[in-house]
Order: structure tokens, then C-alpha cells, then sequence
């Protein structure tokens, strides 16, 4: 399973443009190629902006 196919899996996750993935960020031009091994620790990372 890749990280795009666990982002379809959930609802609203629009907002999510990083995953941290065993401790490394992941951007989502690669959650397509990016495989997730058993026991991973996943992390959501909100896209932010302020000013």
C-alpha cells in the first residue's frame, strides 16, 4: 500500500500535503511511489499558512 491509496481510504484529507512516515516527511508529489511498510508510524501534517 502506498500513501496515495491510504489518503483515498480516508475522509477529508485534502489538507494533508506532508506525511511524516517512520520519522521522514514525505511531500505529496511522491505518495504515489512511496510504500508503506508494516508498522509504520503515520503522521498527517496539516498544511498551514498565516502571515
Amino acid at each position: 500500500m502506498t500513501i496515495a491509496d491510504l489518503l483515498k481510504q480516508m475522509p477529508d484529507v485534502r489538507f494533508c500535503s506532508v506525511v511524516r512516515l517512520n520519522g521522514k516527511l514525505v511531500s505529496s508529489p511522491r505518495f504515489q511511489e512511496t510504500r508503506i511498510p508494516d508498522n509504520a508510524v503515520i503522521y498527517l501534517l496539516p498544511l498551514v499558512a498565516g502571515g
